[in-house]
Order: C-alpha cells, then sequence, then structure tokens
C-alpha cells in the first residue's frame, strides 16, 4: 500500500514538474501578432512580392477581337507570368501588395465587366493553387466596380472581398481585416520567427488607402479625388508602433521591421528628385540603365546620401505617384508622416510598395532601404489605347516579382525575379501561324 502510494505521488510530482517546464518554456506572443510563420531548416526564410496583378475577368469574346483588343488574354497573361516567377523563387510566402483586379467603371466598354468580385474571386483562387501560403493587403484598385457600386461603402466593399479569403475556398492565403479602431483594412502582422521561437522579422502590411474623399456634412455627397492619393494614417502608425515596442519588449531589444503597402509615401519621390539632380543628363544611363540589381552606387544630393541599389524609374517625368501633397477641397494634406514615424522608432529597416508600375527602383535613404515591387500588369497600361505609356507591346523590363531572403541573423537579401518574355507579340506571331 505505502509503495503503490508512493508511486503516485511521485507520478504526480513528475507530472506538476512538467507542467512547471512547458510553463516556462513557452514563449508570449504579442497580442499585436494576427499570423506566426517559422524560418525553414536551412536557416532562411524567402518572402516573394507580387503586386499590381490586374485581373480582370473579361468577358469579352475573343474569335472577334484582334489580339490587342482580346482582353481575354491579359489574364492569360499575367498567370502565365505570375506561374513562372513563383516557381524560379520557390517562396515560403507570397505577399500581394494591392492592385490584384482592375475593373474601374471605364473598363466597361473594352472589358465587358466591371466585377470586381469576380475578377478578385479569379486572382485569389489562382495565388491560392500554388499551395504556398500567402497575404494580402488593398490597393486602390481592388475596391472599383460593381461590388463598391452596390455597397456604396469603401470599408463595407473591403471586407466582403476579405471575407472571401478567409472563406472555404481559399486555403492558403493568411488574411485579417486587422483592428476595427484604425483606418483601414488589412493593417496586420505576420511574425518571422526563429527555429527556437525567438522573432526574427515581424512583417507590417498596411493599408495604405485608395483616393482622397470628402463627405459633405450638410448633403452626405461623397467626392473623390481620383489620381490624388491616401496615405498610412496617424492611428495606423501608432497601432505600428505600439505593435514594434512590444515585440521588443518580449525579445528584450528593438526588433528590425520590414513594411508592406501599396501606395508609396512622399520619400519616395524625395529619392528620385535628388537622384535625377544630381545625375543630371546621365540620370537614365544611371538610373534607368541595364544596372546589376544589388550593386550599390553611393549618391550625394541635396538630400542627403543615397544608395542606389538598381531598378529601373520609367514613370512620365520620374513621377512617384506618392501620397497627396497639396490642397484639396479646401483642406491641407501633406502626405502623412510615415516616413518620420518609421525613423523616429528606429525597427523598419525596409519598405516595400507596389502602385507605380513602370518604377522598379531601391535607394537605401536615412538607413531605409525603400524598394518598388516588379509588376505584373498587363491591364492598367494597356487597355486604354488613347492613353500615353502603355507597356504591353514591347516593354517587359518592369515586369517580374521581388525576392526577400531572411537569414537567421535578420540579415535580408533584395532580388528582382524579372519576367522578360513579350506575350504579347508570343500570342500575336501564334495567332497570325493559325491563320
Amino acid at each position: 500500500m505505502k509503495k503503490r502510494l508512493v508511486t503516485v505521488i511521485s507520478v504526480l510530482l513528475i507530472v506538476m514538474l512538467l507542467t512547471v517546464i512547458c510553463t516556462a518554456c513557452k514563449r508570449e506572443t504579442s497580442e499585436y501578432v494576427s499570423f506566426t510563420m517559422k524560418m525553414g531548416r536551412k536557416g532562411t526564410f524567402k518572402i516573394l512580392q507580387l503586386t499590381d496583378m490586374h485581373f480582370i475577368n473579361s468577358t469579352e469574346d475573343n474569335d472577334k477581337k484582334t489580339v490587342v483588343n482580346d482582353f481575354t488574354y491579359r489574364d492569360e497573361w499575367a498567370q502565365t507570368a505570375i506561374t513562372e516567377i513563383i516557381k524560379k523563387a520557390n517562396p515560403d510566402l507570397i505577399i500581394v501588395t494591392g492592385d490584384s483586379t482592375f475593373t474601374l467603371d471605364t473598363c466597361l466598354q473594352f472589358t465587358g465587366t466591371n466585377d470586381n468580385y469576380a475578377a478578385f474571386q479569379k486572382a485569389a483562387k489562382f495565388i491560392d493553387s500554388f499551395k504556398i501560403p500567402w497575404a494580402f493587403l488593398f490597393g486602390n484598385h481592388d475596391e472599383e466596380g460593381s461590388l463598391h457600386a452596390r455597397l456604396k461603402d469603401i470599408d463595407k466593399t473591403k471586407q466582403y472581398l476579405g471575407a472571401y479569403l478567409n472563406s472555404k475556398e481559399i486555403k492558403y492565403c493568411m488574411y485579417t481585416d486587422g483592428p476595427e479602431s484604425i483606418n483601414g483594412i488589412g493593417n496586420y502582422i505576420i511574425n518571422i520567427v526563429n527555429r527556437d521561437g525567438t522573432t526574427n522579422m515581424p512583417l507590417v502590411l498596411f493599408d495604405s488607402g485608395s483616393y482622397l474623399r470628402y463627405v459633405d456634412p450638410k448633403t452626405g455627397k461623397e467626392y473623390s479625388a481620383q489620381q490624388s492619393y491616401e496615405y498610412v494614417h496617424a492611428d495606423q502608425l501608432d497601432w505600428y508602433e505600439a505593435a514594434i515596442n512590444d515585440i521588443s519588449r518580449i525579445e528584450n531589444k528593438k526588433v528590425t521591421s520590414i513594411v508592406f503597402q501599396h501606395i508609396p509615401f512622399t520619400a519616395y519621390q524625395t529619392v528620385i528628385n535628388a537622384a535625377v539632380e544630381t545625375l543630371g543628363e546621365n540620370w537614365k544611363d544611371t538610373i534607368n540603365a541595364k544596372y546589376k540589381y544589388g550593386t550599390e552606387l553611393k549618391l550625394n544630393t541635396s538630400a542627403g546620401e543615397l544608395i542606389y541599389h538598381g531598378g529601373i524609374c520609367e514613370e512620365p517625368d520620374h513621377e512617384v505617384c506618392c501620397s497627396f501633397v497639396g490642397t484639396w477641397m479646401g483642406m491641407k494634406y501633406d502626405g502623412g508622416h510615415e516616413f518620420e514615424r518609421i525613423l523616429k522608432l528606429g525597427s523598419t529597416k525596409y519598405v516595400f510598395c507596389g502602385h507605380d508600375h513602370r518604377n522598379t527602383f531601391s535607394f537605401t535613404y536615412q538607413g531605409v532601404r525603400l524598394t518598388y515591387g516588379m509588376s505584373i500588369d498587363y491591364s492598367a497600361n494597356g487597355i486604354f489605347d488613347f492613353a500615353d505609356n502603355q507597356t504591353i507591346y514591347d516593354d517587359t523590363d518592369q515586369r517580374g516579382g521581388t525576392l526577400i531572403t531572411l537569414d537567421k541573423n535578420s540579415n535580408v537579401k533584395i532580388e528582382q525575379i524579372p519576367f522578360t518574355r513579350n506575350l504579347y507579340q508570343e500570342t500575336l506571331a501564334a495567332t497570325k501561324k493559325k491563320k
């Protein structure tokens, strides 16, 4: 009897001890972290940024159109490009930084549809088909189309689209609407952790908005300033700062982080203006040259020292479609204060955006590397035959993906994954052969 009692007590003590040990070993997770992913066994983690995919889900009859006007080809081309890029990159995580669709009402006469929900479903199902974890944030075009016309509210439109990402049809997407108390839909953090559970790199995903909007308090009528872009708001930056500080508290050190968003902030325009000013007439020979991506070129400019890492600047007049600065509807806008807050916090050393389809440049400015992702776009710069700067016919140097590789010491390597095939010309040649 005594032996049995001693055995029972011994077992209970062992169970209690193991419980204490397991509790002590369990690491605290920040309340700000929505998803956690672990580094690979080789000590690396690869993130592929895809941006501005611009699916349209055209319903036009391709037997009655020429290649240039047959918009049913556009999604096929995007899918081909994306497939090759993903196979080459072999990422652990894909982040789609906005504008997965392009279904403006003005496209209706060309593509036969402005159904952004159908186009969004098509894009999401396609990315999900690779069976690779992927994350999503909104751009300015995702909300545009018949769904928004029906719901008549931007946030509700984004929430409706976001709900699809969390539906049973989509199995590999990591997405959440984020805090209800701050601006934007889809502000969240993915924490990349080391094999031992310590933080390697928090990935901060911001909803950078779309266009400036004003609601008349008397009539309730909403006004939109197309081409005048929004910004990451102060309450979003407060949330970001609180999140990084909380993760840093848990790690007992200031963590390094990466920010992803769609619309660039004004510092992107500052750096390209300063670079062009410094390089003078030769700026295209440097910024737009077949310059090996990753080779550093130091420039002493009026904005301070810049480090150019490669990439092109081919928007007209080296334009950056960044957050609006100026006066609209009697109110002054200064483009927001995201970059200043990033510098003050001292955590984020890398920012990746999309939005400008012809810009892929990357500069380090005041210790933060500001990078454009390569775009996929076969529609926004290719539907309106009356517009300048079309990019589907001959140009390919802006198209591809951006590969971001983390190592176990939180170092970051950035590479471009170009897609240089001209699918328009390939399709044109194939249709001529059939005839």
